[in-house]
């Protein structure tokens, strides 16, 4: 009796497991009964307001996740765990796990760089150099310098002491350079129509031509100041804008050297590496002055630092002549009367140090570079100078223009610099990647 008592206990028992794993079979297969979604609505699926409601949105009922770093084709990186957040709060944190932390996406190493190709200036330095002077303020002031009548004549404040700074009738300001003889002033408009054509317009304030009157006209007003100038009826004088509030530049440290002798300018080695990003948006600026500086032979400026370093070890931690900053922050080329006329007169004077500076350089902002070859490829360069000039100057012909042998030099010079720049590029320049 108690051997079937047994017997039939264990098939009971067999019948009841069998029974419970067929309904955990059976509910396994069934949904669940809380209802989720099966995946997280996209971003453009998110609570809105509904519409004509007004008024500001309400805020939402749960905390939103941090901005999502962006690919290098533009596109957001939504990871998955950055999408599972869910309406009713912040996701819970399981005892013992250790949130992850997803830092932002650390640029490329392309983009970190400061020069791409191996000598030209990145595209993100150049983008935060300082606009300087812009088309519109350009054309808006030489309108009013050529048309508005000159109201007071000051000394002071522009440079020489056969300067004046004049008043328009509207209050604008300008300095009025007087040439101790025309090719200064010459020199000064042929250099500001150059930084037009090689795309520096922003660094060289406005320049207008105007021609000293004694009776009536634009200098009706200040005859006496005239006569005290001692400036001579019918001179052709420079009206540039005046600018207030600007600074003094010295060269940047990291680019001089113990002995204050300039350090190579170029991307070898890693010399540009440890610099600042303010730094390297200085060094962009200061790499055209050399080639405009270059190009138009202007001895009043670093070369005459230069010159003095023979005497004066510290000159160059002091003030660069002619040169300045703006409240923005872009470098002020001023006072290029020495360039191109008289500039190149002396060029064989200066040229000693003229030519080992730019030789220095080996690192360009690329659209400077690109305007350089156009022009060294159309050997065209003196032509295409006067056509802007004349085109944009009315008094271009009461100055003479650029003489054959100083057009030739231009080109020469011009050049030079282009093949200063290819070689450059032959002994520093690196293929995209590498």
């Amino acid at each position: 009796m108690g051997r079937r008592m047994r017997g039939a206990a264990a098939t009971a028992g067999l019948w009841l497991l069998a029974l419970g794993s067929l309904l955990a079979l059976w509910g396994g297969l069934l949904p669940p009964r809380t209802e989720l979604p099966a995946s997280p609505p996209p971003e453009d699926r998110l609570p809105r307001r509904p519409a004509g409601s007004g008024g500001p949105a309400p805020a939402p009922r749960f905390p939103l996740p941090p901005p999502l770093a962006w690919d290098a084709r533009g596109g957001s990186l939504k990871t998955f765990r950055a999408l599972l957040t869910l309406a009713d709060g912040p996701p819970r944190q399981l005892p013992g796990e250790r949130r992850r932390h997803v830092p932002a996406r650390r640029p490329q190493p392309e983009e970190r760089a400061a020069v791409h190709g191996g000598v030209f200036w990145s595209r993100g330095l150049e983008e935060q150099v300082p606009r300087g002077f812009s088309e519109a303020q350009a054309a808006a002031w030489l309108e009013t310098a050529r048309g508005a009548r000159v109201v007071a004549l000051e000394r002071g404040g522009c440079g020489r002491s056969s300067n004046r700074l004049a008043r328009f009738a509207d209050g604008t300001r300008a300095c009025v350079r007087y040439g101790i003889n025309p090719e200064q002033i010459q020199g000064e408009a042929l250099s500001y129509y150059l930084a037009r054509l090689l795309g520096l317009q922003r660094h060289v304030p406005p320049l207008a031509l105007a021609r000293v009157e004694a009776r009536g006209g634009q200098w009706a007003q200040v005859q006496e100041e005239l006569r005290a100038a001692h400036w001579t009826e019918g001179s052709v004088v420079s009206l540039t804008r005046w600018l207030p509030n600007l600074t003094d530049v010295v060269v940047p440290a990291p680019w001089r050297s113990e002995d204050g002798r300039l350090r190579p300018l170029r991307d070898a080695g890693g010399e540009l590496a440890n610099l600042s990003q303010a730094e390297l948006v200085d060094l962009v600026q200061w790499t055209d002055l050399i080639l405009f500086d270059y190009l138009t032979a202007n001895f009043d400026r670093l070369v005459s630092n230069l010159f003095s370093l023979q005497w004066d070890p510290r000159v160059m931690q002091r003030a660069t002549s002619n040169l300045h900053r703006g409240p923005g922050g872009a470098l002020v080329f001023l006072d290029n009367e020495a360039g191109l006329v008289h500039g190149y007169r002396v060029a064989g004077m200066w040229d000693k140090y003229n030519e080992p500076l730019l030789q220095s350089v080996c690192v360009f902002r690329e659209r400077t570079a690109r305007r350089v070859l156009e022009l060294h490829r159309g050997q065209d360069a003196a032509a295409r100078l006067l056509r802007l000039y004349q085109r944009h100057e009315p008094r271009f012909p009461e100055l003479a223009a650029l003489a054959d042998p100083h057009a030739r030099l231009l080109q020469r010079r011009l050049d030079f610099l282009a093949k200063h720049i290819l070689h450059c590029k032959a002994k520093y320049g690196r293929r995209p990647g590498t």
